[in-house]
């Protein structure tokens, strides 16, 4: 990678926007066994269904809706409050602070935000364990959403005019293809960091059919853009 060129092509970015787990800290097995296990558990509980036929509602609900709790609600009429709450209590303990990596966020220009499927104190809380809440202006959450996930358009356009952010001003940072997609769609820049095993499973396009940077760590990508002209 060309590090001029790209700090030249990213020069007019005024808002960093970053998605929450696999993308602001390492795909983490412990912490996504944790949520898989309590969507099973939930979807067990609240359809009165087994362990298998409730991870097959998952998987499907996932597929279909872009959030299990969307399907859940379309199908269901379960209350997505009640979901995420029970669903993100979670041991955090695996993860780890990154201090390159919140050096590299303070020294963006502009602002950073947080635009998760995830609810809003997950978000919080991860933040916080990672030590780099201060480094955001604001948390776009499932709720804020509407319970309508990534990659629904309409979410992402509620977004920008939550933040009153334009397109052309931002870049996204996301571990799913599908939620690359569309934030190019709408008009920001966007990059695949793509050390997500499971989501490089599902990716069945070229990169540069959704993505305009793609990285397998965030930390690299964004010291890239500090570096000496002769680096």
């Amino acid at each position: 990678m060309d590090y001029q060129v790209l700090r030249n092509e990213l020069k007019e970015i005024r808002n960093w926007i970053f998605d929450l787990d696999d993308t602001l800290y390492p795909p983490s097995p412990e912490i996504y066994e944790q949520m898989a296990q309590r969507i099973r558990t939930y979807i067990m509980r609240v359809l009165n269904i087994d362990e298998k036929t409730a991870s097959v509602v998952q998987k499907d609900y996932y597929k279909k809706y872009g959030a299990t709790v969307h399907g859940l609600m379309v199908e269901h009429n379960i209350p997505p409050e009640e979901f995420t709450e029970y669903v993100h209590q979670l041991d955090l303990s695996s993860l780890r602070e990154n201090p390159q990596l919140k050096a590299c966020l303070n020294a963006l220009p502009g602002k950073k935000y947080v635009f998760t499927n995830g609810a809003r104190y997950h978000a919080e809380r991860v933040l916080k364990k990672l030590n780099i809440s201060a480094c955001f202006s604001g948390i776009f959450s499932i709720r804020e959403a509407g319970y309508i996930p990534k990659p629904a358009e309409q979410t992402y356009l509620k977004m920008l005019d939550t933040f009153g952010i334009k397109p052309q001003e931002s870049i996204m940072f996301d571990d799913s293809p599908a939620n690359i997609l569309a934030a190019k769609k709408v008009g920001m820049r966007t990059v695949w960091i793509s050390s997500n095993v499971t989501n490089n499973r599902y990716c069945s396009v070229d990169t540069k059919d959704f993505c305009d940077y793609e990285t397998p760590d965030l930390t690299t990508f964004l010291s890239s853009l500090f570096l000496d002209k002769s680096a």
